[in-house]
């Protein structure tokens, strides 16, 4: 059976992990309407967490390079059910959807985001370097001035549609 591409390489994976512990840890709780709740100390101490693990983490944009990835992926997932299950396991999901929602949220996100990161640090897309330098290196007015406009005038496309 043949697994799916990974294109997420350690260098995207931890781009994300420091915007998600930023945001867990800032403005998220507000954004979900959960400010000032058990729910939103919870997820910020989840995204406190995260951020530090991953400055420690063995990967391009770790400080300390002292958790190898793989363990620092083993450590996302962990942390992804944690999450998700503390509403459950604390019981505060009986008062209200808010209370829950967004643990599970913010789980299934990080599982998506390990679903896509390729373990090896590689990750498996790769795009083709030349096309795109060949690319740059092109005339951009040709490409404006030259060939059909790529938007027409009020007049043309009436008289467009009535032909």
């Amino acid at each position: 059976m043949a697994f799916p591409p990974r294109p997420v390489d350690s260098t995207l994976h931890g781009v994300v992990d420091y915007m998600a512990g930023a945001t867990l840890t800032t403005v998220f709780p507000r954004l979900a309407g959960i400010e000032g709740t058990r729910s939103a100390r919870q997820i910020r101490t989840a995204g406190a967490a995260h951020a530090t693990y991953s400055t420690m983490t063995d990967y391009p944009l770790g400080i300390v390079k002292a958790i190898p990835f793989k363990a620092h992926l083993a450590l996302d997932a962990v942390g992804a059910l944690a999450l998700a299950a503390t509403p459950f396991v604390t019981g505060q999901y009986r008062r209200g959807r808010s209370q829950w929602v967004p643990h599970v949220a913010l789980g299934l996100f990080e599982l998506a985001s390990l679903a896509m990161t390729d373990p090896t640090g590689k990750g498996e897309f790769h795009g083709d370097i030349e096309a795109v330098r060949e690319a740059n290196q092109e005339d951009p007015h040709r490409k404006i001035y030259e060939g059909p406009p790529a938007v027409k005038r009020p007049v043309e496309v009436a008289a467009l549609n009535s032909a």
